[in-house]
């Protein structure tokens, strides 16, 4: 008890004595704040910004930590780029050399090519580099490679052009031998670098090609010339007369036959009224000068003055020159032959009279008129061409098929009138047509007829006399006939 109470006491005394430390502390912990207070009051905004950059001191530090790591990463990649830029500056010096030694050969290889002279005939208007020393300078001979290639873009380079180039290379200087050795020329070809060149000797000096073209131009122009002025003197003294007068003649019948058959049209209008009439005119691809020319042919050559006759002589000289132009491969005959051809200076044309004038008869029409209008040009047209055959009993043979479709029968009869105007052979086809008409002078008529399921056609012959139709017998089943023999069929008919 003694002990317990002891401790008691003790701890009495030990509460007492934390009572009174607690009171101290917390009178230093008050003076300490009001102390913390004070300072914070007079110091406070200095210590705030002083740890305001501290932070940001921080952070810049960590920054730069940062970019120095990244520096140096970027240091070591440079580093190692660096080293792979060198080994590739010097692999491009190494085929920056071999370019240019390249490029030094092909200069000298297009200058041996074009020493050639196969450049200047395939390129005459490039101009060929100048050579220093024996040799081109880069910057001209890369031009003149380009002007190169540029003039031969449109070339066909292909494989089997080349192919067909080769093939022909032998013909063509087979060719050029024989004519050439004909003349006393002569040309031989041997193989270089690049192709093949020609040489020629031509008036006993070596020529190239463009030299002999030259040479050969010179020599066509003054033959030309001395041809030309032969044509003009035999046009002059011989032809001009001659000829202007066969074709004043043949100009003459034609327009005599034009005006013939106009005559006929006149007086064979269609049922409708329609009239038409045929015109003999200058055709669109005349040569110019025509007109003038038509007037003097028109004229006698007696009548001519000298002016005249110079006209003449240059109109006929100037279809000449043209035909010649024309049709290089043709023979001076020839040549004469289309050049005067008169026909090809004209062409016919039809009319028909409409509200007082003549108009192009390629307006709006009926059917039948449509028909007419086309058939008579082609009916003039057939009559000019049997009106050259030599003898008047030559055949005049014109065929028709289906004639006269949608034509009513008053203009049938006037049209098939006006084929016996132009004293045309008919052979014809048609659906219903007998051509039975007072304006026909005869015409024989053979009827076809047959019935279905029956492999025969019947014919009926009749003829027309201009006033009666009758029936003739078939002189084919009318002649005599052998007796048939077992082997061979019977006929339909009889």
């Amino acid at each position: 008890m003694d002990d317990e109470r002891a401790e008691a006491a003790e701890a009495e005394q030990r509460v007492v004595d934390l009572a009174q430390r607690a009171e101290e502390a917390a009178r230093e912990a008050a003076a300490a704040d009001e102390r913390h207070r004070t300072l914070r009051s007079t110091v406070g905004a200095a210590v705030a910004e002083l740890e305001r950059r501290l932070a940001e001191t921080a952070e810049a530090q960590r920054i730069c930590e940062t970019d120095q790591k990244n520096a140096r990463q970027r240091h070591a990649q440079a580093d190692r780029e660096a080293s792979r830029a060198e080994g590739r500056i010097e692999q491009l010096e190494k085929d920056l050399a071999e370019a240019v030694d390249a490029r030094a050969e092909a200069i000298a290889a297009l200058q041996r090519f074009t020493a050639t002279g196969l450049v200047a005939v395939a390129l005459p208007e490039v101009t060929v580099p100048a050579s220093d020393d024996g040799h081109w300078a880069a910057t001209p001979a890369i031009a003149f490679a380009r002007a190169i290639e540029s003039g031969l873009s449109n070339v066909d380079d292909t494989d089997a052009a080349w192919e067909r180039v080769q093939r022909r290379l032998s013909e063509e200087l087979k060719t050029l031998q024989d004519t050439l050795s004909r003349h006393g020329h002569s040309a031989s070809a041997r193989m270089v670098e690049d192709g093949m060149v020609v040489d020629i000797v031509y008036q006993g000096r070596e020529r190239a090609v463009p030299e002999l073209a030259e040479a050969l131009a010179t020599e066509v122009g003054e033959l030309t010339r001395i041809l030309s002025a032969h044509e003009r003197e035999i046009l002059e003294t011989h032809l001009i007369t001659e000829v202007a007068g066969t074709l004043q003649e043949l100009i003459g019948a034609a327009e005599r036959q034009v005006r013939d058959m106009n005559t006929e049209l006149e007086d064979r209008p269609t049922s409708t009224g329609m009239r038409l009439r045929l015109v003999w005119r200058a055709s669109r691809k005349a040569p110019s000068g025509l007109a003038q020319a038509r007037e003097r042919l028109r004229q006698s050559a007696d009548a001519w003055t000298p002016e005249d006759r110079a006209a003449v002589g240059e109109f006929l000289q100037a279809q000449i020159s043209r035909q010649q132009s024309d049709d290089g491969s043709g023979s001076w005959l020839d040549h004469l032959t289309a050049a005067l051809d008169y026909r090809s200076w004209h062409e016919f044309g039809v009319e028909r009279h409409q509200h007082g004038r003549w108009v192009p008869a390629t307006g709006p029409a009926s059917g039948g008129e449509r028909v007419l209008a086309v058939s008579v040009p082609l009916f003039a047209a057939a009559s000019s061409h049997y009106a050259s055959a030599g003898s008047p009993h030559a055949p005049r043979l014109v065929t028709l098929d289906e004639a006269f479709a949608g034509v009513d029968d008053d203009s049938r009869a006037k049209c098939l009138g006006l084929l016996s105007a132009f004293d045309l052979d008919v052979v014809m086809t048609s659906e219903r047509e007998w051509a039975c008409y007072p304006q026909v002078p005869g015409i024989a008529i053979a009827q076809l007829s047959r019935i279905d399921e029956v492999a025969a056609v019947l014919v009926t012959r009749w003829e027309w006399d201009g006033t009666r139709r009758q029936r003739r017998e078939d002189p084919v089943r009318n002649a005599p006939q052998a007796t048939p023999s077992a082997e061979e069929p019977e006929p339909l008919w009889n």
